[in-house]
């Protein structure tokens, strides 16, 4: 069993260095590329860019993002306008600050803070496997 999970950590390990290396050198060469799309692609009827490259034909896609409200702006319109309560909403949450002075202002009273207590949840465990380190330069 020792050695079994020995040489399956020096395995996952080798694995993660050539992961590790392949990954910085991808992202370098697909910045080359798209640099090269970018200054000599032609450009279609959407604005996508083409480029002959051999035998592959690269694709840099054109994506427009949705159009979003200025609420800042949209709300000072709806105020000069004179129709904010209109156009408004109030929303009530939980002040939790609020609540936490509550229970200290009245910590005197019976049982309090065992109520308060128990309007927490208990929190979840979880456990993350993390990059086995060399023993030697670990301290447990």
């Amino acid at each position: 069993m020792s050695e079994d999970i020995e040489r399956i950590t020096e395995e996952y390990m080798s694995h993660l260095h050539h992961i590790e290396v392949l990954q910085r050198l991808t992202n370098e060469l697909k910045r080359q590329l798209n640099e090269h799309v970018e200054s000599s692609g032609d450009e279609d009827e959407k604005g996508h860019q083409w480029l002959p490259a051999g035998r592959f034909l690269l694709h840099r896609q054109r994506r427009q993002g949705k159009k979003m409200l200025n609420v800042q702006r949209a709300e000072e319109w709806a105020r000069e306008r004179g129709i904010w309560d209109k156009v408004s909403r109030t929303v009530e949450v939980l002040d939790e600050d609020a609540l936490v002075g509550y229970i200290y202002d009245n910590r005197d009273e019976e049982g309090l803070e065992d109520q308060f207590q128990d309007l927490h949840d208990t929190s979840p465990e979880t456990y993350a496997f993390m990059k086995p380190v060399e023993e030697e330069s670990y301290d447990y």
